[in-house]
């Protein structure tokens, strides 16, 4: 599995430009109106780019021997969402505490920034990685994209819903990470679940 992780990271450092480039854009989101978009965005992007690497192996010139390395598609799947999911949150934990520095954010709504970062992410890979295993044609990562879409200009409406985030604020932040904890936990189950069902019935 160790393998797998290197392999992902040699990856993404290939991607240093498209990397540089979310930065920038993140560092401008995180200190103008659109702070509450800046800190999910970059790691939703990154979460976005682990699952590529998944289109990538399951690709027409990939597929036929990718499953005869040494492991199984348990391992793989661990790794695709531990790395799809637990690198993003730490990045917005940085993140957060960069975005704190703007007058626009203050740090009670760190933790509710945290939770629907990791709402954000942990949907968002749930969603992507089963239609990317089950649809590999171009056409289903539209869909997808489409969906993530949907879910980030929702999550947008909600942070900038002033009601909304002083309700949100007003929950005691253990019970407001439990409750992102459960959401994240059942997200990955159900995909992985689905992963792991259209991964042992494929035809490679």
């Amino acid at each position: 599995m160790k393998g797998l992780f290197v392999r992902d990271a040699i990856w993404l450092g290939k991607q240093r430009m498209l990397l540089v480039c979310m930065l920038a854009l993140t560092v401008f989101y995180l200190f103008s109106d659109l702070h509450a978009f800046g800190v999910a965005f970059l790691p939703l992007m990154l979460a976005m780019l682990v699952c590529r690497t998944v289109q990538n192996d399951v690709s027409r010139a990939c597929r036929r021997m990718f499953f005869t390395m040494p492991f199984n598609t348990r391992d793989y799947l661990i790794e695709k969402y531990c790395g799809a999911i637990i690198p993003p949150m730490l990045l917005s934990l940085v993140l957060m505490a960069l975005g704190t520095l703007s007058p626009q954010m203050a740090w009670n709504q760190v933790p509710v920034a945290l939770v629907m970062v990791l709402a954000t992410v942990s949907v968002t890979v749930a969603v992507e990685i089963p239609i990317i295993l089950a649809y590999r044609a171009a056409v289903m990562r539209i869909v997808a994209m489409a969906v993530i879409f949907t879910i980030c200009v929702l999550v947008v409406s909600v942070t900038n819903n002033q009601d909304i985030l002083v309700a949100l604020t007003s929950i005691p932040d253990g019970l407001l990470m439990l409750i992102g904890g459960v959401v994240c936990l059942v997200c990955t189950a159900a995909s992985g679940s689905i992963s792991h069902r259209l991964l042992s019935r494929a035809e490679w």
